[in-house]
């Protein structure tokens, strides 16, 4: 992606370059190390200065994706960067990392285009879904045969086969999605837990198909100040927390399932203070769908990706509803403990807020501590890193 929302890409065609800023602004050239966890742990500081208020995980995604320019791509590598009108200019890398100071992306590689460009209209929906991810960056390799095609001056539409298709490999299961995305909720100073739907009393409700969400979150408010937190609790004690609810799916590839896990996420938030729908993979043409849903009924939509995850919709607050909380209290054995819990850290006196914070933290989902950890998991998972 050359710039946010290709804003640069039919410059970086016509002068023959990729680039990136990410708000680093030295020449990188004695920096170009084989591993980019030596460049992250040198740059991320350097990110966080220059874009205060932000995340280490923000600040290493960007830092990942800025290594994977300068250096992690390959002279004779080929690029796709979207136009931003339908198609996608296609390169290949013919030089090493050079820095242009006092211009926009002035962390380039020397590319040719080719004259040919992709239809977006013309790849298959699996190609489709993956350069349609939310990021600078991604890696398509493993639809090389299919990219090779679609630059060939024979290529026919209707001859591809999709050769995912024809050699199948194994998936990853929906419910090793809530490590990762329960991390990112971290990042936003978001405690959150899984709610195992299987522990709930059947002997209360058996029929219910739309009332657990699938994960529950809580953000406190970190007022500095104790006076501040003090007449915060004393009059508006709500306003102290904030609680998430959300509905988790490995992708959304068509308008009837949008429409579908959409309403479940909306049955399901329905207590909440906000409530979200969380897709590993997202078909970019339900963008129009999507944003209309989230203006008629407030639920948001998040993009979920193993090294990042992209609020594409925010979710419109909304006051607690406490008899569907008494219902699933009552119902999921899960979702009280996590209730008690969070009760215990709101009514806390000062001198208890912390052990009660730490006790409540004992009971959340587990997150990583680290990028290797993290890369590991999905390793093992089998999830797309």
């Amino acid at each position: 992606m050359l710039g946010r929302g290709s804003k640069y890409a039919k410059l970086c065609k016509k002068e023959g370059y990729i680039g990136a800023d990410f708000e680093i602004y030295t020449d990188l050239s004695d920096s170009l190390y084989e591993n980019w966890r030596d460049f992250n742990a040198k740059f991320i500081p350097v990110w966080m200065e220059n874009v205060p208020g932000k995340s280490k995980t923000a600040a290493g995604l960007a830092c990942g994706f800025l290594w994977t320019i300068v250096k992690g791509l390959q002279i004779g590598d080929t690029v796709l960067s979207p136009s931003g009108e339908g198609f996608y200019y296609v390169g290949t890398i013919v030089s090493d990392y050079y820095y242009e100071p006092n211009c926009e992306l002035p962390h380039r590689r020397k590319v040719n285009w080719l004259e040919k460009v992709i239809q977006r209209k013309d790849m298959s929906q699996e190609l489709k879904n993956s350069t349609g991810s939310i990021g600078t960056c991604c890696d398509v390799s493993k639809y090389a045969i299919e990219i090779e095609a679609l630059i060939s001056k024979d290529y026919i539409p209707v001859q591809y086969v999709n050769t995912s298709e024809a050699t199948p490999s194994k998936c990853f299961d929906e419910r090793s999605l809530h490590k990762l995305f329960c991390s990112f909720l971290r990042t936003r100073n978001i405690f959150a837990k899984t709610i195992f739907h299987e522990k709930s009393s059947t002997k209360i409700d058996n029929s219910q198909k739309w009332v657990h969400p699938d994960i529950i979150g809580v953000e406190f408010e970190e007022y500095k100040n104790e006076a501040t937190l003090a007449l915060l609790k004393a009059t508006e004690p709500k306003e102290t927390v904030h609680i998430y609810s959300y509905e988790l799916k490995k992708k959304i590839e068509s308008d009837y399932q949008l429409k579908q896990y959409y309403f479940q996420a909306l049955s399901n938030s329905s207590w909440a203070n906000y409530g979200y729908l969380v897709a590993f993979e997202i078909n970019e043409n339900l963008t129009e769908e999507m944003e209309r849903l989230n203006s008629a009924f407030g639920i948001g939509i998040i993009l979920m990706q193993a090294n990042d995850s992209k609020i594409l919709y925010p979710a419109h607050k909304k006051r607690l509803d406490y008899n569907t909380i008494e219902k699933l209290n009552n119902l999921n054995a899960d979702f009280c403990n996590f209730i008690t819990k969070l009760s215990k850290v709101m009514n806390a006196s000062k001198d208890y807020t912390l052990d009660a914070k730490q006790s409540f933290e004992k009971i959340c989902d587990k997150v990583f501590i680290s990028d290797e950890e993290l890369e590991s998991y999905c390793k093992e998972h089998k999830i797309p890193f």
